[in-house]
């Protein structure tokens, strides 16, 4: 946990207020035209690169190429299936410069943390009832770590509750917390919801610190499984969450292929 985590076993205080992101290439890839979503990433305290795409996107641009836009086509094309190949082969040589690490894993190094430290810790968001389960799948192994919980509103792309039903509830939810002031908040709205949720709502919020957690609470409450080990181990995250949860496939194409294009013809491009 500590390789992780780091030196971060300092209490949080109320006023720390920190704000841990995990981009991964879908988010990255939104965010080039979404400049609030932009802002607010580059913005943050910790930046948590979650997806072997970003570590291949890392090597291919710190790999040499000729300035001759002729001669750049061809070497730029052997490059990137070099990467290609190494994201099912060699990842160790892809997270030499940018070590992944995976949002959910990261979030059960600090319930784990919060649970040797007796910290508070709330969770908002998810799906139906993903965050009770959550909280009551962690609390099973967690005896140290007090934690609270809610669903929260509904919200739309700019973070903002849909209907007046939801505006109270977001105003029911800022109160819970600030009542129980967390060391710890995960929020779990899905990008970009959560980040400009987070955002707007940051400074009111009694808390030691926040995370954004995406869809980790979907694999607390085991509604999905996790994907086996072996994909894990070739990159192949994304094509498991296609499999478990075609609704999202529209999302998926933006990590793949679309984000690697776009890498590649930033670089021909410069």
């Amino acid at each position: 946990m500590r390789g992780r985590l780091g030196n971060f076993d300092k209490k949080p205080s109320k006023n720390t207020n920190f704000l841990i992101v995990t981009p991964n290439p879908e988010i990255v890839v939104r965010a080039q035209h979404d400049q609030v979503l932009a802002k607010i990433l580059n913005s943050a305290n910790l930046s948590l690169p979650d997806g072997i795409g970003l570590a291949a996107a890392q090597k291919f641009l710190s790999l040499p190429a000729p300035k001759n836009k002729i001669a750049k086509v061809p070497v730029l094309l052997i490059e990137g299936l070099v990467v290609g190949f190494a994201v099912l082969f060699n990842d160790k040589w892809l997270t030499e410069d940018l070590n992944i690490l995976k949002g959910r894993e990261t979030f059960l190094d600090l319930m784990k943390l919060a649970n040797m430290k007796e910290w508070r810790v709330f969770l908002l968001g998810g799906e139906g009832d993903e965050v009770s389960k959550t909280e009551k799948n962690l609390q099973k192994s967690l005896k140290g770590v007090k934690i609270s919980s809610h669903q929260g509103p509904m919200l739309d792309e700019k973070g903002n509750p849909q209907t007046k039903e939801d505006i109270l509830v977001e105003k029911e939810v800022i109160k819970k917390i600030n009542t129980f002031n967390p060391h710890l908040l995960f929020v779990a709205f899905g990008a970009p919801k959560q980040e400009k949720w987070l955002n707007k709502w940051r400074d009111s919020l009694k808390i030691g610190g926040a995370m954004v957690v995406g869809g980790t609470f979907n694999y607390m409450a085991q509604k999905t499984a996790l994907p086996p080990k072996w994909m894990e181990k070739l990159g192949l995250e994304w094509l498991w969450r296609l499999i478990t949860e075609p609704k999202r496939a529209k999302r998926i194409i933006k990590a793949f292929p679309i984000f690697p294009l776009k890498v590649f013809w930033d670089r021909l491009a410069h």
